[in-house]
C-alpha cells in the first residue's frame, strides 16, 4: 500500500526529523511504500536562512516595499540570531545529510494550496506526530496538517496538539479539518480532551512514533553517529533550549554528586556551566550522546523519550514561557514517574524493569491501532 505521511520532518529539531524518520521506517517494515510530504510552510523556512523575515513584522514590511534593504537591515536587527547560525552550523550539515539519507520525501511543497492543486499520490495519508495541531503556533492553523488535499483516506497517528486546551477561536476551524479523518489518534490524553470537546468521541491516544522502533533499531542507527571520543557513561548530558537557570541548578548537582562533566548539545547557543559544548550534532549524534550518556536533563518531549528507550536516569522541565508541557507531563503520567518533572533535587534512579513492561503494553496497543487505522 503507498502511504504518504505529513509531519515537522525538517525544522532542524532532533525529536521532529527522528520522530519522522520512525513513523516512515516503522511502515516501511509492515511492506508498504512510504513517502514523507516534504511540506514546507513559511514559518519553517527561517533556521537556517540568514535573509530570513518574519511576515507581519515592520521589517518585513519594510523590505517587501524595498528588497534590496533586506541583505542590511536583517543582519543589522537579527545579528544575536545569525551569530547563533553561524556557531551551530555544522549541526544544519548534520541533519541535511540525515535528511538526506534516511528520510524518503515527496517533491516540496511550499503552501496548502499547493497540496490542494496537486496532492501526492497515495492510497492513506497520515497526519504523523510532533506538534502539527499546536493552534498556540503556527503549524495547527496551517490546513495542509490536517489533511486538507486529495482523496486518500486521511488518518492521523499520535498526532500532537502539544497544549491542553486551544481557545476558542480556533474550535471551528480544528473540528471543520478534522471532519474529514476516517480515524484519528492523538499522542497525549489531553489531546483526547481537547478532541471530546469538540465531538470527537472515538479517539485513540498512542505513543510518540519514536517508540515504534526498539532500542536495538535505534542504537545500531546511533552506530552511525559522529564519534566525539566521549567516554561512556561518563558525563551528563543537558539538552536545554533556551538557557533555564532550574536545569543548570540541578545539573550542576548531579554533576558534583557523580564526579562527572556536564556536556551540552546545543540547539542555538552554548552554555557557560557546560564543561563541553557541542554544536554540530545532526539526528545520530542525538541519539549516541544519550545512549552514552550517564544522565540527562533536558527540556525536550523528545530527548525524555530516547532517555526511556535507552534506559537512561532522565530529568525534565517545562520549555519556559511556553504552554506546551503537556507532553511531558502525560509521558511522565504514563510511566508513574510524574516526580522526574521539574524536580530542584537528585532522585534516585528508578526500577527499569516495570517501566519497560508499562511501555511495551502501550507500544503494542499503538501497534495494533494503526495498524487497524490504515486497514480499515
Amino acid at each position: 500500500m503507498n502511504i504518504d505521511t505529513i509531519t515537522c520532518h525538517n525544522v532542524y529539531n532532533y525529536g521532529a526529523s527522528l520522530q519522522a524518520y520512525a513513523l516512515q521506517h516503522y511502515l516501511e517494515s509492515l511492506g508498504h511504500d512510504v513517502k514523507i510530504i516534504d511540506f514546507q510552510p513559511w514559518f519553517h523556512q527561517d533556521r537556517y536562512n540568514p535573509f530570513y523575515m518574519t511576515k507581519g513584522r515592520k521589517l518585513y514590511d519594510i523590505c517587501k516595499a524595498c528588497p534590496p534593504l533586506k541583505y542590511f537591515l536583517v543582519p543589522l536587527k537579527e545579528h544575536r540570531r545569525l551569530r547563533n547560525m553561524i556557531t551551530t552550523w555544522g549541526r544544519k550539515k548534520a541533519f541535511d545529510k540525515f535528511t538526506s539519507e534516511y528520510l524518503h520525501l515527496t517533491r516540496r511543497y511550499e503552501t496548502s494550496d499547493e497540496l490542494r492543486q496537486d496532492p501526492p499520490k497515495a492510497n492513506v495519508y497520515v497526519a504523523g506526530s510532533d506538534q502539527i495541531w499546536n493552534t498556540d503556533s503556527n503549524n495547527g492553523k496551517e490546513p495542509g496538517y490536517y489533511l486538507d488535499f486529495g482523496t486518500a483516506k486521511k488518518i492521523s497517528y499520535a498526532a500532537s496538539f502539544a497544549i491542553s486546551h486551544i481557545k476558542d477561536e480556533w474550535k471551528p476551524f480544528v473540528k471543520q479539518q478534522l471532519s474529514h479523518f476516517a480515524h484519528i489518534s492523538v499522542r497525549e490524553k489531553t489531546g483526547l480532551k481537547i478532541l471530546e470537546d469538540l465531538g470527537f468521541k472515538d479517539a485513540r491516544q498512542v505513543m510518540d512514533p519514536v517508540f515504534l522502533l526498539d532500542r536495538t533499531e535505534w542504537s545500531s542507527l546511533a552506530k552511525e553517529s559522529k564519534d566525539y571520543g566521549l567516554k561512556d557513561n561518563g558525563y551528563i548530558l543537558v539538552y536545554d533550549f533556551l538557557y533555564d537557570e532550574r536545569i543548570e541548578s540541578l545539573t550542576k548537582k548531579i554533576a558534583k554528586q557523580k564526579g562527572l562533566p556536564i556536556l551540552s548539545v546545543n540547539d542555538f547557543q552554548s552554555l557557560p556551566y557546560a564543561d563541553k559544548n557541542i554544536n554540530d550534532a545532526g539526528p545520530l549524534e542525538f541519539l549516541s550522546l544519550i545512549e552514552h550518556a550517564d544522565t540527562v536533563a533536558c527540556s525536550s518531549f523528545h530527548a525524555t523519550a530516547f532517555s526511556l528507550i535507552f534506559q537512561k536516569p532522565f530529568y525534565v522541565f517545562p520549555l519556559k514561557n511556553q504552554n506546551n508541557s503537556s507532553r511531558m507531563e502525560d509521558l511522565l503520567k504514563t510511566i508513574h514517574h510524574s516526580e522526574r518533572f521539574k524536580a530542584e533535587e537528585t532522585l534516585d534512579s528508578f526500577d527499569y524493569s516495570l517501566v519497560n513492561t508499562i511501555l511495551k503494553d502501550s507500544i503494542c496497543q499503538s501497534k495494533q491501532v494503526l495498524e487497524k487505522f490504515i486497514k480499515e
